[in-house]
């Protein structure tokens, strides 16, 4: 999927609710509203473009950006920490360079923003309901203290020097069933994790194995044969209507789903 430029989207969203927001009109604070949602969606759907290897595609279609955020998180507990580069030449190997040189620092438009400005300028996007009215009716200088305030941090983020900075241990091998190359980000402290392929489905379990070395291992599980010779089957294919054909005896297998009738008088 090409790349979208969605941190320049967001520049001019912001740079619209920055228009709309000095002509000081409290009519038109609710297209504010709109413009900096658009931004902090943009900003979201930018950051999620920088794990082009570890989101799953089936996130694609999340527009929410707290839902996407969530998602990020779960893939990279920094990804929406603000951070700071610098860099330098080493004296010693593995010793930090006495002079560093700043790259600069990235703010991030975090969960936290989302979940303070998104959600609370929906509610001014739609009709009162009866108990906000009865309430809380819907206050213009309320809305217009919210966009500013989500306006001023939008400014930070964009204004970052740098941006999508996504640093992590990986560990990577094709996928023993399709070929497609699996990308893994390493959790920190674990020494079993889960992956998954994107292409196929299939599943494996890493393992740390020392020395900064891990071990893939593809989920099978035993599938019973009425010869009795079990076929390895992939997890991934343990579903009804899933069928194979034993390697023993050559007779062919299926799983279905069944009902049995307990005999009268069973207590089980």
């Amino acid at each position: 999927m090409p790349k979208i430029d969605y941190r320049n989207q967001a520049k001019d969203y912001l740079k619209q609710a920055r228009a709309k927001l000095a002509a000081g009109d409290d009519q038109v604070l609710r297209y504010v509203a709109l413009d900096l949602r658009f931004a902090m969606e943009a900003v979201t759907y930018d950051r999620a473009q920088s794990y082009p290897d570890e989101l799953p595609p089936s996130e694609y279609r999340t527009w929410q950006p707290k839902k996407l955020m969530q998602v990020l998180l779960e893939i990279d507990p920094t990804a929406d920490k603000d951070v700071s580069l610098a860099v330098g030449v080493e004296e010693e190997a593995g010793v930090q360079a006495k002079d560093m040189i700043s790259l600069g620092s990235e703010t991030v438009f975090n969960l936290s923003q989302i979940k303070k400005h998104y959600d609370a300028m929906g509610s001014y996007l739609h009709a009162p309901t009866l108990k906000q009215m009865s309430e809380s009716p819907p206050s213009p200088d309320k809305l217009r203290k919210r966009c500013v305030e989500a306006t001023d941090y939008l400014e930070k983020v964009l204004a970052s020097p740098i941006w999508n900075v996504t640093l992590g241990i990986h560990t990577a091998m094709e996928c023993a069933d399709c070929g497609k190359m699996i990308r893994k980000r390493i959790p920190h402290a674990q020494t079993k994790f889960p992956a998954e392929c994107f292409e196929c489905k299939a599943t494996y379990t890493i393992a740390d194995i020392g020395d900064g070395n891990h071990q893939w291992k593809l989920d099978e599980v035993e599938a019973p044969c009425q010869c009795g010779n079990p076929t390895l089957l992939l997890r991934r294919d343990l579903k009804e209507g899933s069928h194979w054909t034993c390697k023993s005896c050559n007779g062919k297998n299926s799983l279905q789903l069944a009902v049995t009738q307990q005999a009268s008088g069973d207590p089980s």
